[in-house]
């Protein structure tokens, strides 16, 4: 960080934690624990790298390990050599407190298995879970975990960094659960950070950095050849769809200051400014918060310096009630090239299943302004929904056959229920589904990152999001495409329609292949995630 940039106060941020949590720190006679901070499946993960610069800030040596990324659209189990990989590294840098990032329920049983040989061979060691999962399940986490943080971590890891190396008592911790022995401390969730300015940015350039997958274990931050930088400019969101975590997490908070928090214009512009002289290849930004919403303040600020400080193309994630023409123009001007919004599926099943209350008519609008504006639009659509009829599949078909073909992608997901989410609790109640059904026990998401029709479903849902996959294959003519829709024998083998969807994704990704070569935006990660054409992304 620039000299002009640093604060004075290394841990400025920990002033939120409150006079009765303020940090014990270490006396010369402590020993300071070295931490180590592990992401599963994820190496874009935004959380560790910032909890890494927080807790390096305050002292504390922290070792980032990224455990595997994901492949062919899918996720593999851990295999021995990257066990014992992981095991050597926690040995080598002597660290006292592991934290792992369950950030997705599918990844219950791999912490689980990672803590279970951790323990087996690194006596002593300390661990602790965080992440969306061990929030929305932390007495399920706590049977595995020795720890599991409830809540935003910054302020809690460093107190219980503080309290370990200085030997103090941590079972009244805010934000921590605590397994001691027989006995269980369940302390209220730690205060959420209001000025999200006063965190460091996240590093890049510490070596204490691993990438483990196969045989190999990488030093250095994973993310640093990729030509897409991405980053959040807020945290939260004002929506509460029913299947989302941020619905139970702005309750849980409820009482710690405002949920939906942004940062200033100049601290973004300054992150990215400082990111380009370390990726190399950086060619555009990922704004990742979960809406691009913000004051008309920090919009006329935005748009006014991005173009002249950073001047790359962006992309941001918007949801259908925030869009309006004059700002989308703005943007776009400024630099917006992508658009990703959810759609989710039609009117009814959103406003029956997903409590999102955005009609057709909107969405319509929306995709009418996208293409007059010239912009890449990537609307994301969930499927295998237990609410849908023939006739909504039907529906949403014929919707987005309205938009206009070969200006737009489609994402395709799989309904994934998360616990402890309104949406489980009440299908749960309605006999819909069953506790295997929840993610973490089902781990679809080791089978299909996005929607593979190599998946086993039912016909119907087969046969649908088949044809969905179609849609985006402006080479072929739509009356084909509505005539394969009624075709009575297709719809009673719909593996057909798959295994020509398949042959037509193909086709369209060696287009999209050329088109990220020829544009230098091509990377080792995306390879590895695409290779297989069996399993290939849907676009």
């Amino acid at each position: 960080m620039e000299a002009a940039d640093r604060h004075l106060d290394p841990t400025p941020w920990m002033r939120h934690a409150g006079p009765e949590a303020r940090r014990i720190r270490p006396g010369p006679g402590d020993r300071r624990l070295n931490l180590g901070l592990i992401s599963l499946y994820d190496v874009e993960n935004n959380a560790v790298r910032v909890l890494a610069a927080c807790t390096r800030a305050a002292g504390y040596r922290t070792v980032e390990i990224y455990f595997k990324d994901w492949v062919n659209n899918s996720l593999e189990w851990p295999r021995p050599q990257e066990l014992a990989n992981l095991v050597r590294l926690v040995r080598e840098h002597d660290l006292g407190l592991v934290g792992i990032s369950v950030r997705a329920s599918a990844y219950h049983k791999v912490a689980a298995r990672l803590t279970e040989t951790l323990r087996a061979h690194c006596p002593g060691l300390r661990i602790m879970w965080g992440g969306t999962h061990a929030i929305l399940d932390p007495d399920r986490c706590l049977e595995q975990a020795d720890l599991v943080c409830r809540g935003e971590g910054e302020i809690t890891l460093v107190q219980l960094l503080d309290r370990l190396s200085a030997g103090a008592e941590i079972s009244d911790l805010p934000g921590l659960y605590v397994r001691q022995g027989d006995q269980i401390f369940r302390n209220p969730v730690g205060p959420t950070i209001q000025a999200l300015d006063e965190l460091p940015f996240r590093d890049y350039t510490s070596p204490d950095k691993y990438f483990l997958m196969g045989r190999s274990v990488r030093q250095g931050d994973p993310m640093v050849s990729d030509p897409c930088f991405q980053m959040m400019n807020s945290r939260g969101c004002v929506f509460k769809c029913s299947y989302c975590y941020n619905s139970e997490l702005s309750e849980l908070y409820r009482g710690q200051g405002r949920y939906y928090r942004t940062r200033s214009v100049d601290s973004v512009l300054r992150e990215i400014r400082q990111a380009r002289q370390v990726f190399p290849r950086m060619k555009r930004v990922r704004f990742d918060d979960e809406v691009f919403l913000f004051s008309k303040a920090w919009y006329d600020e935005f748009t006014r310096r991005y173009p002249e400080e950073v001047g790359l193309p962006f992309e941001i994630f918007i949801e259908p009630k925030l869009v309006h023409e004059e700002l989308f123009t703005r943007l776009r001007d400024c630099g917006l090239e992508v658009v990703y919004m959810g759609i989710q599926n039609t009117h009814r099943v959103t406003h029956e299943l997903y409590d999102r209350h955005v009609t057709d008519q909107k969405i319509m609008e929306c995709v009418d302004l996208f293409f007059r504006l010239g912009l890449d639009a990537r609307y994301q659509v969930i499927l295998d929904d237990v609410e849908s009829t023939w006739e909504d599949k039907r529906h949403l078909f014929e919707l987005l056959m309205g938009f206009p073909r070969g200006y737009f992608q489609l994402y395709l997901f799989s309904i994934v229920v998360f616990p402890n989410t309104r949406l489980a609790r009440r299908l749960l109640a309605e006999g819909r589904i069953t506790e295997a059904d929840l993610e973490g026990e089902r781990n679809k998401t080791f089978q299909q990152i996005r929607v593979s029709l190599n998946y086993p479903r039912p016909p119907e849902d087969l046969f649908w999001a088949a044809m969905l996959v179609l849609i985006t294959k402006d080479f072929l003519p739509s009356r084909l495409l509505y005539w394969m829709a009624g075709n009575r024998f297709l719809q009673r083998n719909p593996r057909l329609v798959a295994w020509f969807a398949q042959g037509c994704n193909l086709v369209k990704m060696v287009g999209v292949v050329l088109g990220m070569l020829r544009r230098g935006e091509m990377s080792w990660t995306l390879v590895r995630r695409w290779a297989n054409p069996r399993s290939m992304i849907t676009q």
